[in-house]
């Protein structure tokens, strides 16, 4: 572009027409509408206070400190080149739109020669006027030295916020990558903040809130595609999602990865001393604005240990067999769901080798029990508990381990009183054993006779 060109514009950059110009190209960018403050200009580098950001998609942005320099070397190749864009803060939320509109006048996104080449060029047709009618500030024959194309070469944020309905982001940085005029995503790296979700389990006071490491993103205008997050919540415990939010739905879907999550923090008081371990697995969890968050997948218990349950200590005292008091779980794992109040456990498998394995299912309403279980152990176990092998233990599980024996349980009760029948099996057998002591004793005593 000739010299007195890139002259001529560096002049009408400064000029107020030329901010009502950037709100014009940016609003219909965005397919909303866009408030700048006054710029000020420092050579190459504008700032303006603050903007902000209507969309008719729900989205609204506040920007403050925001701050951006031109590639001259960009605009001799006929393109708008904006470099070391920046902003102080940035606060960006989700309001749904009214069922009647948004109120806003938003460009088709088809149309008219003129509706399309006003989006891709912030300046008014070639002819002088602008869509509206109005006299052109640029003379006709400037039009053609114009670039016609924009990009913005990434975009930092020094404390970035964001809330859509129940999930809040607050405290990071954010970094966006380049965008080119016509694209409409972009790629976006968010570090550090506070995430508060709308997930609370039955055990807690307040929804769960995590420390947010990293979280690399896609944004549109319809949809936040979230590659990866990595968040941390207590002690060693780390939890990586991928998902999307859909605004204009009003749904969100997340897939996770536990490890090391601590059981404690998920359980009731009176359990925290019966049962401990690292939670890891994975869940899918997905909710909307109008219903409660559901959660499904598997996990694993991790160095878990059972202890301080009355029915091991029965098992222990009728057994001899100290380990009851302390059973160290092998293996703990099982497939959840559950919404609300709700809770479904199945193909549980609980195993401390050489002791005992447990398989069954749960389902957990509002805090009332109802439990299936299978409960196996070894012949050793069971030779000081007198009938429990004849009387109780003569069930059969087919899919089970070898060499266990096998008796089913079930679980009643509350999460906070739960009862089970094993318990009464386990007399109701010694009782037997022991009535029928005299005739077995007989019977020895003849073969013993009869086989001297």
């Amino acid at each position: 572009a000739p010299m007195f060109v890139m002259s001529w514009v560096r002049g009408y950059l400064q000029k107020e027409a030329f901010r009502g110009k950037m709100e014009q190209f940016f609003g219909t960018q965005l397919q909303g509408s866009v408030t700048l403050a006054p710029l000020r200009w420092t050579g190459d580098e504008v700032t303006t206070q603050e903007a902000h950001v209507t969309t008719a998609k729900g989205w609204q942005a506040d920007l403050n400190g925001l701050h951006l320099a031109l590639d001259w070397n960009a605009f001799r190749q006929s393109k708008w080149r904006i470099i070391n864009t920046g902003m102080d803060a940035l606060e960006l939320r989700y309001v749904v739109p009214p069922s009647g509109g948004s109120g806003l006048v938003v460009p088709p996104s088809g149309g008219s020669e003129k509706t399309h080449e006003s989006t891709q060029n912030p300046e008014p047709p070639e002819g002088g006027t602008t869509s509206g009618g109005k006299t052109s500030s640029i003379p006709a024959w400037l039009r053609s030295y114009l670039p016609s194309t924009t990009e913005v070469e990434g975009v930092r944020v020094d404390d970035f916020s964001l809330t859509y309905g129940p999930w809040k982001l607050n405290d990071s940085k954010l970094r966006l990558g380049t965008w080119l005029q016509g694209e409409h995503s972009v790629q976006a790296t968010v570090e550090g903040g506070i995430v508060e979700t709308p997930v609370q389990l039955p055990v807690q006071l307040v929804p769960m809130k995590f420390n947010l490491t990293r979280a690399t993103t896609r944004l549109s205008r319809d949809d936040l595609h979230l590659s990866e997050a990595i968040m941390h919540w207590l002690d060693d415990s780390e939890i990586t999602v991928n998902g999307h939010i859909r605004p204009k739905e009003g749904s969100w879907k997340m897939s996770t990865h536990l490890v090391a999550i601590p059981l404690r923090e998920v359980i009731s008081e009176d359990w925290k001393l019966r049962l401990t371990g690292l939670i890891e697995g994975d869940l899918d969890i997905e909710g909307s604005r109008t219903t409660a968050p559901s959660v499904e997948g598997d996990v694993q218990l991790k160095n878990g240990v059972l202890t301080a349950m009355p029915i091991l200590d029965k098992l222990a005292t009728y057994t001899g067999v100290d380990r009851f008091k302390r059973i160290i779980l092998d293996i703990a794992s099982a497939h959840v769901r559950g919404s609300g109040e709700t809770r479904q456990f199945d193909k549980i498998v609980i195993q401390s080798n050489g002791l005992l394995r447990i398989e069954g299912s749960l389902f957990i309403q509002s805090g009332q029990l109802n439990g299936s279980f299978m409960v196996g152990v070894t012949p050793e176990t069971l030779k000081w508990i007198p009938g429990a092998q004849k009387h109780v233990f003569t069930g059969t599980n087919p899919n089970g381990p070898p060499g266990m024996l096998w008796t089913p349980l079930r679980i009643t009760g509350t999460i906070d009183s739960p009862r089970e029948d094993l318990t009464d099996r386990l007399i109701g057998g010694a009782g037997k054993a022991l009535l029928n002591a005299p005739v077995e004793v007989l019977s020895k005593s003849s073969e013993l006779l009869l086989n001297p």
